[in-house]
């Protein structure tokens, strides 16, 4: 603690930390001012007490971090925490970061591989890759570099090609219809109308809409690895989706009254119980999208609408070739 005593007419402040380097005492004419001054330099002198704890040495040390940290922010965090855990609990977890190479890495897929499929391998090696980058940029983990983006995994080209037909949708439709909550069939009303992500639909307000321009203001997070901030955009709604919009009550400040949690069970007990096994909330985005490149809507247009800003990333998103007719 600094000390503040009587100097003439004013009030000296003296500074005894030993790592303080700048004059050791100064007056003011105020007792408040040297106290304010010597707390601003003690202040100063504090170090973090992340700074005195060692980077992690271990993957499960970094993943365990990592989940309490930028991942708390990331727009998917929620999802990604699970296979993280799950790796940072197997023998993976042990391995010392600065020993850590693409050998390891190989043999997790390999294994991964005997239990999923290819695709959720990738998915969840850019997760890994991620994380390591996280680990060596801003923690100071002793990797030489990155293992999990040297790796390769096969077989992930086979991309699913979602559809539904006219009585498949009704059939889903009707099953939500049933659930006790109204918001569950919403949401997926919306999502077919729009193409809309499910955190975009679940985030949306009653003061991001404008009916009568028929456009709405989305607010989404940015990658954790890539900064805390968000964007935004203004996506314009189809009639459907204003009919829509305009029959659902305002009970609330959110349009969609659920959780992430009961939004993705309740999907999944409607799609089940309607005989839909494969289908996945976001195939509606690939469905809705198809139907709008069926309905003669030109990439520009669609982007607008989908949020996409690669068109080849835009192009996985379009089977109107399946047979979605327009109007």
């Amino acid at each position: 603690m600094a000390t503040i005593r009587r100097s003439g007419k004013g009030w000296q402040a003296l500074i005894r930390k030993k790592q303080y380097q700048g004059p050791k005492a100064k007056t003011f004419s105020s007792k408040s001012q040297a106290q304010l001054w010597a707390n601003a330099v003690e202040g100063s002198l504090k170090r973090p007490t992340q700074l005195d704890q060692p980077p992690p040495q271990i993957l499960k040390e970094a993943i365990d971090l990592y989940i309490d940290g930028p991942l708390q922010k990331h727009r998917s965090g929620h999802n990604e925490q699970y296979p993280l855990r799950a790796m940072a609990n197997s023998w993976m977890g042990g391995v010392l970061l600065s020993e850590m190479s693409i050998r390891h890495f190989a043999l997790w897929r390999d294994e991964r591989l005997l239990k999923v499929k290819p695709n959720t391998v990738m998915r969840e090696l850019r997760i890994l890759r991620v994380l390591l980058d996280w680990a060596k940029d801003e923690q100071g983990c002793l990797l030489k570099s990155n293992p999990a983006r040297e790796l390769k995994v096969r077989g992930t080209h086979d991309a699913r090609i979602p559809h539904l037909t006219k009585q498949q949708e009704q059939d889903l439709l009707q099953q939500l219809a049933q659930a006790k909550n109204p918001n569950h069939l919403r949401l997926t009303q919306l999502a077919l109308a729009t193409g809309m992500r499910r955190s975009e639909l679940l985030s949306m307000k009653w003061d991001d809409l404008d009916l009568d321009l028929r456009l709405v203001c989305l607010t989404r997070k940015d990658c954790a690895a890539q900064g805390m901030q968000r964007s935004e955009r203004l996506v314009p709604l189809s009639p459907q989706a204003v009919e829509l919009l305009a029959q659902y009550p305002k009970e609330q400040q959110h349009i969609i009254g659920l959780s992430s949690g009961s939004a993705r069970h309740g999907f999944d007990r409607a799609r089940k119980a309607a005989g839909l096994n494969q289908l996945r909330f976001h195939d509606l985005r690939h469905i809705a999208i198809s139907k709008m490149w069926a309905e003669g809507m030109n990439a520009l247009q669609i982007s607008a609408i989908s949020g996409h800003k690669d068109l080849r990333m835009l192009m996985r998103y379009s089977h109107y070739q399946l047979g979605y007719g327009g109007k």
